[in-house]
């Protein structure tokens, strides 16, 4: 930033006014100091040059961060001015818009400052070029020819490298135009290479981007991290790990940048890893870090660690922070606390409209439709607008607790009251809203008349219609067209396998299965997992590879005998294999989720919860089983699996036999 400008020498006792408003300005450490600073401004009528300084305070990130409320009081300041204002100030406002919620503000202000006849300079564009690029706003190129008329020149690397960033970064188009500019420019940065570096990662051209990361003359922190995150966005962990350890230097955004990686490629077990090395590394974590790691925790069910890092969040007053207390609340309800996720959501002091979506989600998942529903009455109630992901988690509330009638309301109310269009998202939920309550002629004509053409979260919705509804007719060529849709999904494959199965086609069954080998596709196998200790143990089903397999195979025994004392019987009609009773009974009882069960009651104690997370569906005699299980055993146990959750407890489940 330019220095303070005068337009003449300030009188000594101006002087010292101005001396010792910026002195206090410096120690000021509150909103509250702030304000009182601007009181003694307004009552001796100081200088604009004062306001210049109480400005680029209240701007400055220190301050801006702390509260929302700062948007507010910085454009009262601004607007209220009694003196014209310098190029100075409005460049304090325009980059304080830049980095704001409303980047539109800042183009708003640089028109009207044009209107008023001051003239812009370099610190002007580039800031006013941050905001297109936060907006996305196609005014980026004629801000670009603004800055050409007004005399910046190709030399200016802070506005070209700006302009480079904006071309790379709002449209895949413009890319070109990004290059372009990239190569004409004389002086670059290690800014300059990394924004057109991460333009081609971006958008998946990783050998491009490699190119010019091995070109580059002198490597920044910044610069390794976009390849990292570049290649572990395709995918390519291996390469990314290995950029990772050759790195010179790993600083806080490095661990980020790979921690971040992991979680966003559903490797949550890596991402958590890498957390506790970057903590044995002497690394301490910040809040981009949390809300990194808290959807390992979630994917995982890895509630202990979930708690640890929540102790360290209040610690370290991370809980101010929107973002931090939104991953918590998602990262409890996903770990089966739905208690302790809206004790968080209480106590906030502000909320988001992602605030009270996360919220409503996990209500959904946890089968409490009927409190999400009073939620969004009372987040309309508070004046938070609900948008399309609003509604997703609402009509899937009403799905998981059989809602019909009010996930009809939602549907058709959503443009009518709310000017929301129906997204393909709204379709899917409501096709489950009406297969779940075995209205599979409703469902069909809600697909027939949607605007769009089904999907595969469309068909799928229609599919568990079918097989809820028993009509494999329909689902057969439903499952056609999934295969169609997605050829390499082994899901679909097992589906077609066991609708035949079902119906004893067993040539057909073994048709498909050739089909899924000469096309090189392996069934995903169900796995549960369940945390001890801060340590995740996971079973597939039949497993004997862990420490334990003795004494977990002994337990299951155990359980076994109890059940069937207490008139359990076998569910044998999903074993989807040509054997007789008592095999498939055999193989009933090592499914994953019983495993990890025996493995639970052998390792908590008795007053603790078992906590168990699936990746697929649970079977109707595991739900059945694990039902008796709490009764004979007087436990509770809370399963998470790919749906929803499910509430074990004195023999019944909180899904009330309704998933």
């Amino acid at each position: 930033m330019a220095a303070l400008p005068t337009s003449s020498p300030l009188k000594p006792e101006i002087l010292n006014n101005f001396q010792s408003t910026a002195s206090k300005l410096q120690s000021c450490s509150s909103f509250q100091q702030a304000k009182q600073i601007h009181a003694y401004i307004l009552r001796n009528n100081l200088s604009v040059e004062t306001y210049a300084k109480l400005l680029q305070f209240c701007t400055s990130s220190s301050f801006s961060s702390s509260s929302s409320a700062s948007l507010n009081y910085a454009s009262l300041v601004f607007e209220h001015l009694q003196h014209e204002p310098t190029i100075f100030i409005y460049n304090t406002m325009i980059r304080f818009y830049a980095s704001s919620n409303s980047p539109n503000r800042a183009l708003l202000l640089y028109r009207a400052m044009r209107e008023r006849g001051t003239q812009p300079n370099n610190y002007t564009f580039t800031f006013l070029i941050k905001a297109c690029t936060a907006n996305y706003s196609l005014l980026g190129p004629a801000i670009h020819a603004q800055s050409i008329v007004y005399g910046i020149q190709e030399t200016d690397v802070h506005v070209y490298t700006s302009l480079l960033n904006m071309y790379a970064t709002t449209n895949e188009g413009n890319l070109s135009i990004a290059r372009s500019l990239f190569d004409r420019m004389k002086n670059k940065t290690a800014a300059t290479w990394n924004s057109m570096i991460a333009g081609y990662s971006r958008i998946g051209e990783i050998d491009a981007a490699r190119e010019l990361f091995d070109q580059m003359p002198e490597k920044d922190e910044q610069s390794w991290n976009v390849m990292v995150c570049g290649y572990t966005r395709i995918g390519k962990f291996d390469v990314a790990e290995r950029l990772f350890n050759w790195m010179p230097i790993k600083t806080l955004p490095t661990w980020n940048a790979m921690i971040s990686g992991y979680t966003k490629a559903s490797k949550p077990a890596e991402a958590l890893a890498l957390f506790r090395q970057m903590q044995l590394a002497g690394v301490r974590p910040d809040e981009i870090t949390v809300v990194t790691v808290l959807p390992a925790c979630a994917l995982l069910g890895a509630l202990e660690m979930g708690e640890w890092i929540h102790l360290f969040i209040e610690k370290n007053k991370f809980d101010q922070n929107i973002s931090v207390c939104n991953a918590i609340i998602d990262m409890y309800a996903k770990c089966g606390c739905i208690e302790k996720a809206f004790v968080v959501f209480k106590r906030m002091r502000e909320r988001n409209v992602v605030t009270w979506n996360t919220m409503i989600s996990a209500l959904a998942i946890h089968g409490r439709g009927e409190e999400a529903i009073e939620l969004l009455t009372e987040m309309e109630d508070r004046g938070v607008v609900p948008d399309d992901i609003t509604f997703v988690g609402l009509l899937n509330a009403c799905a998981h607790t059989g809602l019909v009638e009010r996930a009809k309301f939602y549907f058709g109310n959503m443009q009518k009251i709310y000017g929301i269009q129906p997204k393909i998202e709204h379709y899917g939920c409501m096709v489950d809203v009406l297969g779940r309550a075995r209205l599979l002629d409703e469902a069909l004509n809600l697909i027939d008349q949607m605007p769009m053409e089904p999907n595969s979260v469309i068909l799928g919705s229609l599919l568990s219609a079918c097989r809820i509804c028993s009509n494999s007719q329909v689902g057969e060529k439903v499952l056609q067209k999934l295969v169609h849709l997605e050829p390499l999904n082994p899901g679909y494959y097992v589906l077609l396998s066991n609708m035949y199965a079902s119906a004893g086609r067993w040539q057909e069954v073994t048709r498909v299965r050739n089909l899924m080998k000469s096309r090189g596709i392996e069934k995903i196998p169900g796995c549960s997992s369940i945390e001890i200790d801060n340590i995740v143990h996971e079973f597939i089903v039949g497993d004997k590879t862990h420490p334990q397999t003795q004494e977990v195979y002994k337990k299951i025994d155990e359980i076994s005998q109890k059940l069937e004392s207490a008139g359990y019987v076998p569910d044998t009609s999903i074993v989807l294999f040509d054997l007789d009773e008592e095999e498939k009974a055999q193989n009933l009882s090592v499914h994953s989720e019983k495993l990890a069960v025996a493995f639970g009651l052998l390792n908590t104690s008795l007053t603790k919860p078992i906590r168990v997370v699936k990746n697929l569906r649970v079977c109707r005699d595991c739900h059945s089983a694990i039902k008796l299980i709490t009764q004979v055993y007087d436990r509770e146990i809370i399963l998470r699996d790919c749906n929803r959750f499910h509430h074990f407890k004195n023999g019944c489940c909180s899904c009330n036999d309704f998933w």
